[in-house]
């Protein structure tokens, strides 16, 4: 399978402002990433509700951003808890606002955003614990929130699945669970070396050098990167993790940690469904307006989540 000629055009934007990866200032990398939300074309479709908020962390306050649909008259109704990718250096509530407004719409579903601390301020474990509290905070609030405790799923790409699976891994024993968990070409194991890591290490949008870079960032210590608070596919056992669903980009260094994740769910006994796309790179999700897998996904990846909450097929 050959690169997508949209993924091709996709590049040529990134480096039209400067990829994040390509530089070693995480101050620049965000003004990089905010210049993409600033070009983007708004997503449109309709919405009850697009509200702001704060929730406690463990270290202060968590910003979020809730969406509700039009069409989720439901109540309560299920919620998508989501954590953004972006190495966890970089990636805010605005730079995957596109993608939380995407998915509400098509399965539909309140989805809540979740701005996590960032590293180098805050390295390992702050996203992590952010992540957790996050999750939980959800879920006691379910009443206040209008939605189903018993129906709340977690999600995320790159860094955000990284998140969404530590989420899934450290409440399962928890009186209330996520129920289904939607990785996104997940950085599920930042110990990992050589395989799709060395075959797609430049020229695709992320790099080896890149992975290096962020992973110095939230895990500076090479003795964290095997804990599975940071790594989830070095727990010791997925038994009782939520049903999964996990996509991954034929042209992405992350592919072969995402497809290990798929195996040792299922050595684990815990469904999961797998979607490679083929021609695709890393972050392709947030060009829809470039890149029609990206509209796709959503539609596919929506698919499953309305099963994973028990509603009726579309």
């Amino acid at each position: 399978m050959a690169l997508d000629p949209q993924c091709v055009e996709l590049m040529a934007a990134i480096n039209d402002i400067g990829s994040p990866f390509d530089t070693d200032d995480p101050v620049e990398a965000r003004r990089r990433v905010q210049e993409s939300v600033d070009r983007a074309k708004p997503y449109g479709g309709r919405f009850s509700a697009v509200e702001n908020g704060s929730l406690d962390g463990p270290e202060g306050a968590i910003v979020y951003r809730l969406y509700r649909p039009e069409d989720a008259a439901e109540s309560p109704g299920p919620v998508l808890v989501y954590y953004h990718g972006g190495g966890m250096v970089f990636g805010s509530l605005d730079s995957h606002d596109p993608i939380c407004r995407a998915i509400a719409e098509a399965v539909p579903c309140t989805v809540i955003s979740i701005g996590y601390r960032l590293a180098p301020e805050t390295p390992f474990p702050g996203a992590a614990e952010d992540a957790i509290a996050a999750f939980r905070w959800v879920v006691a609030q379910a009443e206040r929130l209008g939605i189903d405790p018993t129906r709340v799923a977690v999600g995320g790409d790159s860094a955000g699945g990284n998140l969404a699976a530590v989420v899934s891994n450290e409440t399962r024993g928890d009186p209330i669970p996520p129920c289904f968990q939607w990785l996104i070409y997940p950085n599920v194991d930042l110990a990992a070396e050589g395989g799709s890591i060395d075959a797609f290490a430049e020229g695709y949008f992320l790099t080896k050098s890149a992975m290096d870079w962020y992973k110095n960032f939230y895990a500076p210590d090479p003795a964290s990167r095997l804990n599975p608070l940071c790594s989830p596919l070095r727990a010791e056992s997925l038994v009782g993790v939520a049903p999964a669903l996990v996509t991954t980009a034929g042209f992405d260094p992350l592919k072969d940690e995402g497809r290990a994740y798929v195996e040792k769910l299922k050595a684990d006994g815990v469904p999961v469904e797998y979607i490679d796309y083929p021609g695709m790179i890393h972050g392709y999700l947030r060009a829809f307006a470039i890149v029609d897998v990206a509209r796709q996904t959503i539609v596919e990846s929506a698919r499953s989540i309305r099963a994973a909450f028990g509603m009726p097929a579309a």
